[in-house]
């Protein structure tokens, strides 16, 4: 309703300041540069204030969120901390095992010399002490495939015959 009323306090004010002498020209009066107050916006209203317990719960609130805040900073950072220190752990294990497996061959190339002792007891050293395989990706072989057997000869499809008249 408050256009309603604005149209018509506009409308009022255009009726009641129209010139009776309508050979004037329409022009702009000198004096009424300013817009009427009742044409303008009303003023808004002010923010209601809080109350002093609202203050402390909107307080209390934001001190309950900052300290769930922190607590799952912590909780990542310790989570993280301990992922890090997981896959320290592996790395240190598997170039503890790398280095294993090359003092193994490390010896076994020392204990077998260039000088001229016979094969068989080279063998029965290699037989004493095996080396470790390597583990290499290999795809295993394909299985190897029958290829279909021929149809029977006796069964093969006929084509339909047709007769015009």
């Amino acid at each position: 309703m408050p256009r309603v009323k604005k149209a018509m306090v506009e409308l009022e004010m255009l009726t009641a300041s129209a010139p009776s002498v309508e050979d004037e020209p329409l022009q702009a009066s000198k004096g009424e540069d300013e817009i009427p107050a009742t044409l303008c916006d009303p003023p808004k209203k002010p923010k209601k204030i809080a109350t002093e317990k609202q203050l402390e719960a909107m307080r209390l609130g934001r001190e309950k969120r900052d300290e769930q805040i922190k607590l799952r900073r912590q909780a990542e950072e310790e989570e993280k901390a301990t992922q890090k220190k997981l896959l320290e752990d592996k790395i240190v294990k598997k170039a503890i095992s790398i280095k294993k497996k090359e003092i193994k061959k490390s010896t076994l190339l020392d204990e077998i010399s260039d000088d001229d002792t016979p094969i068989e007891e080279i063998k029965t050293v290699m037989k004493a002490k095996p080396i470790p395989k390597q583990v290499a990706t290999v795809a295993p072989p394909a299985p190897k495939t029958q290829p279909p057997p021929p149809a029977p000869k006796a069964i093969e499809k006929q084509k339909p015959t047709f007769y015009f008249v």
